[in-house]
Order: C-alpha cells, then sequence, then structure tokens
C-alpha cells in the first residue's frame, strides 16, 4: 500500500498539479457556459444550443447524426438540442429527397441573425479575455497557447469513441 504524505504529493506525483489546474479550468469554463446568454436579441439561449445552431448555419442541410459525430454527443443529447432550436423558430427541418428518413436541418432567417450575434459575442468576449491575459503574456506565447490548445484538441478527438 502506498503512503503518501501530504508534503510528497507534487514530488511523488509531479503532473498532478497541472492535471488539477486543467479540471478547474474546465470545470470554471464549462459551468460558465452552461448558463443562458442574452447574445443580443432579448432571448436567452445555452451555448450548447448556439454552437449546435452555428453548426447548422455553416452546414445548411446537416443531419443529427452529422452533428453527434462531429460534437462528440450523443444523437439523443444533440436531436433535444435541435428540437428547442425548432421550438423557439430557429431552425426547420426537412425531409431529404433520396432519403426519407434522413432529416436536413436549415436555419431560418431568425437563427441566421442569432448566429450572427452569437459570432460577435463570442468574439467580443474573446477579445475582452485575451485583452485581460496579454497583460502577462506576449502575442508569441498566445500563438503558442493557441497551437497548443488545436494540438490537445485534435488528440482528444482521435482518441475516444462518438458515444
Amino acid at each position: 500500500m502506498l503512503i503518501i504524505r501530504e508534503e510528497n504529493i507534487w514530488e511523488t506525483w509531479p503532473n498532478y498539479k497541472k492535471s488539477s489546474l486543467i479540471h478547474d479550468y474546465v470545470t470554471l469554463y464549462v459551468d460558465r457556459n452552461a448558463k443562458p446568454h442574452d447574445y443580443g436579441n432579448g432571448e436567452f439561449y445555452s451555448a450548447i444550443e448556439m454552437h449546435i445552431l452555428e453548426k447548422i448555419y455553416f452546414n445548411p442541410g446537416i443531419t443529427v447524426t452529422e452533428i453527434a459525430k462531429t460534437n462528440k454527443r450523443t444523437k439523443s443529447a444533440v436531436s433535444q438540442s435541435v428540437s428547442k432550436l425548432e421550438k423557439k423558430g430557429l431552425i426547420t427541418k426537412t425531409p431529404q429527397e433520396f432519403h426519407g428518413k434522413r432529416i436536413s436541418l436549415w436555419p431560418t432567417a431568425k437563427g441566421k441573425q442569432l448566429t450572427k450575434l452569437h459570432i460577435k459575442y463570442d468574439d467580443e468576449h474573446t477579445t475582452e479575455f485575451f485583452g485581460k491575459i496579454a497583460e502577462y503574456y506576449t502575442s508569441d506565447q498566445l500563438d503558442a497557447f493557441f497551437k497548443i490548445m488545436e494540438a490537445c484538441l485534435c488528440i482528444i478527438q482521435s482518441e475516444g469513441e462518438t458515444p
């Protein structure tokens, strides 16, 4: 049995502190994004809803299955969000011409407008956030951070399977 005194934790598991930092950041980020926001039209939407709407905006005609695969979510979870988007008048569903069971998703005019507001909102908040970080780090260091984030995303996406 391994007995670790508290003062030896960092020596025994030197990467634990890094892992804990990542966990804390991700938890706070997810919690923040789970709360519905007004993106500028007076209505409130979750980040998950907005990013699914954005996926439909940039890929008109996409299906729930395709969104589930690219977002590493279950079809059921995506389908629930899609139903909310449809009820709010942000998307429409149409059967595919040659595949009657497949349903294509299309943004409505309201959905397109909201997507643009969301992109503006994200851009402004990201600019503000990294403006604060830029007080401590150079632009080269921030660029390196984003390259590392891209690499992490690629590794994570290539590992697990879609639920």
